[in-house]
């Protein structure tokens, strides 16, 4: 009863607006001053359950993520990437939709954020469509779409969350989302080539040799990013958190003294937001971690995987549910919120089944992060309707075949699980 009664004050506070950590907190403190009646907390355990959550070397990783995509996000890289990428694909039909596709699956090297990808590349990339004469929609949309590979593909703050709560390795977990980011840059450019074809889109000049060269040479620093954190962790040089730090430095560098787009008071401001926001995650993570442990106090992931296995054991069935629990979730809940309700509970249902909670988290990152597309909490959606001046209707109409292909996706990782574990097993 005590536990219906925490999970409803949990959902009430979420409806009436109350930021998500409070929330989970108001709830998980609701819990313990009924249970004190029943048999007694020490205050102490409660203190060091909540400190326990933050007590993690993996975690040092987040702060640092966040600096390397606001850094770059601030630099002015973006312009240097979507010219590269243009003079690469632009040639094609619908040419700079699969600019697009192609600059985010770049920039997703950097940033680790959907959201930072739609507000800062998706500005250039929207504003470069729309001076070509493609339509709104369609600009926006595919802009919109392309985001979502920014957490996927390392670095990714969403899977950091994932490695703590799953307790998997985070170095295996970044490496594990390459393949599949990549996949969702193939399959969405394929429904790009479709539409621009289907509705003759233009295409731009085909670059020459010299411009390519021209271009690359003006981002080879930037994409050293992605490579250096890649590299880095793939050849065991150092691990995933050494990375943030190695990847952070780099970006300070590149932006401070090689480029100079940032003056140390821009920097300033870049820490300070970037500690907010660290700070905002590190509370969600020590509350959640209260809540977790009460959760799996109370038995909700014995009851949640008995309720499941007795619709079906078979793993496919069982996964499919949980796209669709997770997906609706997600319609409601951020992803970071998400990952830490829903983790504790979901997991042992995927190992009860035989999955394998590597493989389950990029399926879940992946399948939470595509509800950042679809109302009512869409927030990629929400800062692409700023960026490009669009009808919020307009907006989702255009999103709804790119769902489509990312969906698709989905499947295949879980019907394929090899396009998840073949590099961490490859070369982990």
């Amino acid at each position: 009863m005590t536990m219906i009664i925490m999970i409803i004050t949990l959902i009430v506070c979420l409806l009436v607006g109350i930021p998500a950590a409070f929330s989970i907190g108001l709830s998980t403190l609701l819990y313990f001053v009924i249970e004190r009646g029943f048999f007694n907390v020490p205050d102490l355990m409660v203190v060091n359950r909540t400190i326990f959550g933050m007590d993690s070397f993996v975690l040092l990783a987040l702060p640092l993520f966040i600096i390397v995509g606001k850094v770059m996000n601030e630099s002015g890289v973006t312009n240097r990437l979507f010219d590269f990428a243009s003079s690469l694909v632009g040639h094609f039909r619908g040419g700079l939709g699969q600019v697009n596709v192609a600059a985010s699956m770049i920039f997703s090297g950097m940033s680790g954020s959907a959201t930072a990808d739609a507000a800062g590349l998706g500005a250039v990339e929207i504003k470069a469509m729309k001076d070509a004469k493609y339509p709104a929609r369609f600009a926006c949309s595919i802009t919109a779409a392309s985001a979502v590979i920014g957490p996927i593909i390392p670095p990714s703050v969403a899977l950091v969350m994932y490695a703590i709560f799953a307790n998997v390795s985070l170095n295996q977990l970044l490496i594990a989302g390459i393949l599949p980011g990549l996949l969702m840059g193939i399959m969405l450019a394929i429904f790009v080539a479709y539409e621009a074809v289907k509705n003759n889109y233009p295409s731009e000049k085909r670059a020459t040799l010299k411009t390519i060269l021209l271009t690359g040479k003006k981002s080879i620093l930037p994409l050293l990013t992605p490579i250096i954190l890649v590299g880095g962790i793939l050849s065991g040089i150092f691990t995933a958190t050494e990375a943030a730090a190695i990847g952070s430095l780099y970006a300070i560098i590149l932006a401070t003294v090689v480029y100079r787009t940032i003056s140390f008071r821009k920097l300033y401001n870049i820490f300070k937001s970037s500690m907010r926001d660290s700070a905002v995650v590190m509370i969600l993570i020590a509350v959640s971690n209260v809540f977790a442990w009460i959760l799996i106090r109370e038995q909700v992931p014995n009851y949640f995987t008995d309720l499941v296995v007795s619709i079906s054991e078979n793993y496919y069935i069982v996964m499919g549910l949980l796209v669709i629990f997770l997906s609706l979730m997600s319609m409601f809940l951020s992803t970071i919120v998400s990952i830490s309700i829903a983790t504790p509970v979901v997991v042992p249902l995927v190992l009860e089944v035989g999955g394998d909670p590597l493989h389950f988290g990029i399926v879940m990152v992946l399948t939470l992060i595509i509800g950042e597309l679809t109302p009512p909490v869409g927030m990629v959606l929400f800062a692409i309707k700023r960026v490009g001046d669009i009808e919020f209707v307009e907006l989702i109409k255009g999103v709804v075949p790119y769902l489509i292909a990312l969906y698709l996706v989905v499947i295949l990782i879980v019907i394929f699980p090899q396009i998840v574990v073949f590099l961490p097993n490859t070369f982990l």
